[in-house]
């Protein structure tokens, strides 16, 4: 699988894209669901759904980021970004508030089984988020900066910042290039849920 990636994407998460973009192992049930209900996506108002039905480019990607960093006045020690999404994210975000420090976690939400952006998203609200994978850096008295690409329901967010408090971090902030109205992201500029990446169709 040919896999275009820009300078800045960590190659030690090729594994992780390579995952995400390949959905293969989707059931024809899920596919069938899953095409559908995009369809009805692409013909009702954004403001209804609350989902984002462009297709969002590597250049798309670093220009949202640009413009959240772009109101940031917090600078972390450490960006670190959650897995999936926000892992794949989080070195651009460095880059763009000068931060050399960057690692990941692994906070399990959606099914794993799943590879279907609806059925994750209608499934969101049921399962509650755990963490499979700690950050490897240590955290302790530092600034931390939570990266992920989106949330609808500040979840799986909720969980990293809890995480970080219990290591007896200095300070924590989120940060999201989408998020569903009413959840609480403290850099956020953009309102709703991506469907279409550049990791593939996921929300």
């Amino acid at each position: 699988m040919k896999i275009d990636i820009p300078y800045w994407f960590d190659e030690e998460l090729i594994h992780l894209l390579k995952k995400k973009l390949d959905r293969t192992g989707m059931k024809k049930r899920e596919r069938t669901l899953d095409w559908t209900l995009r369809q009805m996506m692409k013909i009702s108002p954004t403001m209804v759904t609350g989902m984002i039905t462009d297709k969002f480019t590597w250049e798309d990607i670093e220009n949202i980021i640009d413009e959240n960093c772009n109101q940031m006045q917090y600078i972390p020690d450490a960006v670190i970004g959650i897995k999936s999404g926000g892992a794949l994210i989080a070195n651009y975000v460095a880059k763009a508030i000068q931060v050399d420090k960057v690692d990941y976690m692994y906070i399990s939400h959606y099914s794993a089984k799943s590879q279907s952006v609806v059925k994750s998203t209608l499934t969101a609200y049921r399962n509650s988020a755990t963490i499979m994978e700690e950050p490897i850096i240590d955290v302790k008295d530092k600034k931390i900066l939570l990266v992920d690409d989106q949330t609808a329901s500040g979840s799986t967010l909720r969980v990293g910042i809890d995480y970080f408090l219990s290591c007896g971090i200095k300070d924590v902030k989120t940060f999201c290039l989408y998020a569903k109205k009413g959840t609480n992201v403290d850099y956020c500029t953009r309102e709703g849920l991506m469907v279409y990446t550049p990791w593939g169709k996921d929300a």
